[in-house]
């Protein structure tokens, strides 16, 4: 009776506790990979206390149920962990999770353009970018992402028409195409010197 009692009290004590909040996974989860990109340059490997932090990321995720670590939230920071991780194969699943349904985020639709490319899949990432441009219209990152996109593919017009869009939208990225060697294959050809030169 002594023995059954003591459990009893102690499952009570337990269940009394309030569970962690989901969110609270998430924010740690989102701090780790903020932190992680401050060291990473997206043009190198990540080094060693970036990978810490990312795998920690991770870790902090899978605490969360199923349903939770599915949603586009956990996916989209699942995502950002792995492409910094330069797992860029293994971030595509969780990006496309969190572009789904009418809750998609317009970070996974970069996320996953970025990854394509960098997987030496051009169409895919262009594809990605512009279906991103759809439920996202409008968005100026898109728009000088997809020229990057376009110049690397050897679309010449395609590239201009979208960046010359991007720059209408936001002057900042003209500033930008001088420093993107996205653009070096079409950097003499005049539309380019045109779309990028300041009229005064």
């Amino acid at each position: 009776m002594s023995f059954m009692s003591t459990s009893v009290g102690s499952a009570s004590t337990v269940s009394s506790r309030p569970p962690i909040p989901p969110e609270w996974f998430l924010r740690r989860a989102s701090g780790y990979v903020e932190l992680a990109e401050l060291l990473t340059d997206g043009n190198a490997p990540a080094p060693r206390p970036a990978r810490a932090m990312l795998r920690r990321a991770l870790e902090e995720l899978r605490c969360l149920s199923d349903v939770e670590r599915l949603g586009p939230a956990a996916s989209l920071l699942e995502g950002e962990a792995r492409r910094a991780a330069g797992e860029w194969e293994a971030a595509l699943a969780p990006f496309t999770r969190a572009v789904a349904g009418r809750t998609g985020r317009l970070e996974a639709w970069l996320g996953l353009g970025w990854c394509h490319k960098r997987l030496g899949d051009l169409p895919a990432a262009i594809d990605a970018l512009e279906r991103g441009l759809r439920a996202f219209p409008g968005q100026a990152i898109l728009l000088y992402n997809l020229a990057c996109y376009h110049s690397l593919a050897g679309d010449v017009a395609v590239a201009i028409e979208r960046l010359t869009q991007a720059i209408a939208l936001d002057p900042r990225f003209r500033d930008m195409t001088g420093a993107e060697h996205d653009f070096d294959p079409i950097r003499s050809d005049p539309r380019f010197v045109a779309a990028t030169s300041v009229t005064v």
